[in-house]
């Protein structure tokens, strides 16, 4: 089955996405996201030979780098992606999003969606704009992915994922009306 004919499901959401018209009949992606893993991990018996006040400080500088990355990685996106859009829903195969400026439909676009602070929870995708709403008074833009990569199409799933187990939860432990 291909990646066209799978169902996925999808989630009302509110995140931060950065976007740009791409040149007519091109779908290739500027955006490459680094990659999932946060980088080389200390085995067990690697950590538990240092002293633990080095572990520390190693933990702390990882975090310090992390949030360099991110800035340096939002800049990037700023500059690169002139329209910043708040996503409003999202699944494996497409999202809808609002802007503050106007799209045509059948205009190909990249789009960057902040799945959450650091910098390898960004994914990149290309695709096209299928339809145009009206939703509380604002433009929403229906974008459908196209060109992108597995990696890219897994974070977006998993964080669906994600977010629906968290609903559940919520759903699960709150008291019943």
């Amino acid at each position: 089955m291909s990646s066209a004919d799978r169902t996925f499901a999808r989630i009302d959401t509110a995140l931060k996405g950065y976007l740009r018209v791409l040149p007519e009949g091109s779908l290739r992606p500027l955006f490459n996201a680094s990659p999932a893993a946060s980088g080389p991990q200390l085995s067990e018996a690697a950590q538990d030979a240092l002293p633990d006040g080095l572990v520390q400080y190693l933990r702390s500088m990882n975090e310090k780098l992390n949030s360099i990355l991110a800035l340096l990685t939002q800049q990037s996106l700023q500059e690169d992606f002139p329209a910043t859009v708040l996503i409003h829903d999202i699944s494996g195969a497409g999202l809808r999003f609002s802007a503050d400026r106007d799209f045509r439909l059948g205009q190909a676009v990249e789009v960057v969606v902040a799945l959450g602070n650091q910098p390898q929870n960004l994914a990149g995708t290309t695709g096209v704009l299928i339809r145009e709403e009206e939703h509380r008074g604002h433009k929403v833009w229906a974008l459908e992915f196209r060109e992108m990569r597995e990696a890219e199409r897994e974070k977006i799933v998993q964080f669906v994922v994600d977010r629906q187990r968290e609903q559940l939860r919520e759903r699960h432990l709150s008291p019943s009306s």
